[in-house]
């Protein structure tokens, strides 16, 4: 029988035996190696000079007892079969021994000479087998668990549900999209989620869809109303499965938030409306304001010729003007909300605290005087009086964008209320926020706030007033939004370029830094920040992989041995979180030790609230990156583990 090379390491202080079992084995098996040891501790060190195949071991050895050695070969070298040569069949020392590893027995009564091959190749195919085994669950394992992952990061609800659009199952993202738990998802059915007068559109579509035995529904956009009362816009496409019967049996699919998107598409729109309105509003106002110029010289000539006179005509003449002249000023506001493109033509530094209070003092006869003649009371709470927020901006437009949603904000409150002002800074812009406790938005229209000529107050507004402010803050690289809901109050918030930057000086963090070099994984979606800590990192003598892709980053770290990895939280594929029990996971189901995981992050983490130690991160960096602090971490998380 030819079964290829083994090697063999016969443990036995008899020189009798030692012979026989060459001459049985060799007698036997093609290819074989077979070496000796008399004692235990010879044993233990022809293991640590090479690898044996399978190992023989009598019952009785001169220096030890059997069970210390066995215990020794287990624990420094569990990759070997470990078969056990006995004087008489005692189950109490075989059960000892094959919790110590033994694999086979053989005791020594009658002919056992001529069994002892074929144990031997038993026990090397069963071992090899097992082996085999082994690394084919645990490359089981490792794919279900990218597969996992894979289906847990992506940003879409991925689901499926039974006829009647039950959830049967869903993916992490529904926390995100739904704003429930999958928990929760998992009691409800999708129709309950379509927003009320979506609901019957969607309802007959998708039962049409059933009923023709569509096997795809695609680009199906509709709203839903989220667990915490958000209105958002969402794409399904789905693929429908039915049985022998036709009845439908499973619909499986992936729901995506296009919110963001219909707010992009509808800023488009609103350009394109704003581009076409100027582009006819600059052919127009020419001959308009003509027309404007002739009527008005004229009443300036009837005024004058007319001096004296009854007073009712020269009121009346009076009205003409008025009337003349605002549609002079609507022509010049419809010339000025088309106008959209990034624009610094006539703007200066100006200071924004300076403009809210100027904005404030003007409308002041409104929601001071005014509103006291009628009985009702306003509060205007100014929280911006401490701060120095300088933007680029024409001060005139900019004050008539604040005026403008100040009046709103009177207009929405007509039994009196608080207007609240407030800003937060970054190291670039500014967010201005106004807030009212007024009657809201309804949700039907929202999306024409922006519109020119739309108005929720009659014929006696023109309806330009946001889409003035909406061109005049785009213009100046600025972004106008709102939060509102109906019967809640509406929040302006108002970001624009700070007109200069102000730095932040760091502390040096003193201490010594440990000199143990280390073998680095960095994971960085930002290639200059990746080149740089490679640069950095190799420079204190460390070892350095970099990857770009997080998918990357963990094929890297499957195929290699890494110290530490530095990872950066908010990436495209996978986050920095994912990454961290990616780690762990794989970790465990390989039985090594645990790598240290750093993520890093530009964002302000509540470390006293995540428990990131049990996401599988070891520390948390904030950017910018102190290298010498990051030195020393990395020192300690390598010590540690050394430790360990």
């Amino acid at each position: 029988m030819d079964t290829g090379a083994l090697s063999v390491l016969v443990v036995d202080g008899n020189k009798d035996h030692q012979q026989l079992m060459m001459e049985s084995l060799r007698g036997t098996i093609n290819d074989i190696q077979i070496h000796f040891s008399d004692t235990g501790e010879d044993c233990l060190k022809k293991l640590l000079k090479r690898r044996y195949n399978v190992i023989i071991v009598d019952l009785q050895i001169s220096d030890m007892v059997v069970f210390d050695l066995l215990y020794k070969v287990n624990k420094y070298n569990n990759q070997v079969p470990i078969i056990m040569v006995m004087a008489d069949d005692s189950k109490n020392d075989g059960e000892k021994t094959m919790v110590l590893g033994v694999c086979g027995f053989v005791v020594k009564s009658e002919g056992y000479l001529e069994r002892l091959p074929a144990i031997v190749l038993k026990v090397c195919s069963e071992y090899r087998l097992r082996n085999e085994t082994e690394k084919i669950e645990r490359k089981l394992e490792e794919s279900e668990l990218r597969y996992r992952m894979l289906i847990e990061d992506i940003i879409d609800v991925v689901f499926s549900a039974d006829k009647e659009l039950n959830i049967l199952s869903i993916n992490l993202a529904c926390q995100r999209v739904f704003e429930c738990s999958r928990e929760e998802a998992l009691s409800f059915s999708l129709y309950e989620l379509v927003y009320d007068e979506d609901r019957e559109k969607i309802v007959d579509c998708l039962k049409g869809a059933f009923a023709s035995k569509r096997e795809l529904v695609e680009g199906l956009e509709f709203r839903i109303r989220t667990r915490s009362g958000k209105i958002k816009h969402v794409e399904l496409n789905a693929k429908v499965t039915y049985s022998e019967c036709d009845n439908m049996v499973l619909t499986e699919g992936i729901i995506r938030d296009i919110t963001e998107r219909k707010k992009i598409e509808q800023k488009l729109f609103q350009i394109d409306k704003l581009n076409a309105l100027g582009l006819q509003s600059s052919g127009i106002a020419h001959e308009f304001n003509n027309v404007l110029g002739i009527i008005l010289g004229y009443l300036d000539i009837l005024k004058l010729r007319l001096e004296g006179s009854n007073q009712q005509v020269l009121d009346t003449i009076n009205i003409i003007e008025k009337a003349a002249r605002d549609g002079a000023t609507i022509v010049d506001k419809i010339q000025q909300f088309s106008k959209t493109k990034l624009s610094y033509s006539g703007a200066k530094q100006t200071d924004l605290v300076k403009i809210v209070h100027e904005a404030i003092e003007f409308t002041m006869p409104r929601w001071k005087r005014e509103a006291q003649t009628k009985g009702i009371e306003f509060t205007i709470n100014n929280n911006l009086n401490d701060l120095r927020l300088n933007v680029r901006s024409n001060p005139t437009e900019l004050r008539e964008v604040i005026v403008n949603i100040i009046n709103n904000s009177i207009d929405a409150m007509p039994d009196g209320g608080v207007i609240e002002f407030s800003a937060i800074t970054d190291i670039e812009s500014v967010v201005l926020s106004i807030s009212d406790e007024g009657i809201g938005i309804e949700e039907e229209i929202k999306d024409k706030i922006f519109d020119p000529f739309f108005t929720t107050k009659g014929v006696k507004r023109s309806g330009l007033g946001m889409s003035v402010s909406y061109s005049i803050i785009t213009r100046y690289g600025g972004v106008i939004s709102f939060d509102s809901k109906s019967g809640k109050g509406t929040t302006v918030h108002i970001k624009m370029p700070l007109y200069s930057k102000e730095t932040m000086k760091r502390e040096k963090e003193k201490g010594s830094i440990p000199e143990l070099k280390a073998n680095i994984l960095v994971i960085e979606d930002e290639e200059v920040i990746l080149d740089m800590m490679k640069i950095i990192l190799e420079g204190k003598g460390h070892k350095v992989c970099v990857s770009k892709d997080a998918n990357d980053g963990l094929e890297m770290y499957e195929n290699h041995q890494f110290d530490v990895v530095l990872c950066d939280l908010a990436m495209p594929k996978v986050n920095g979180w994912k990454v961290a029990n990616f780690i762990k996971n794989l970790d465990a189901i390989r039985k090594t030790s645990k790598t240290p995981v750093i993520l890093i992050t530009g964002y302000e983490l509540d470390t006293e609230s995540i428990d990131y130690k049990k996401e599988g991160v070891d520390f948390v960096l904030k950017k910018p990156v102190d290298f010498k602090e990051l030195e020393k971490l990395i020192g300690n998380l390598v010590m540690d583990v050394d430790r360990k």
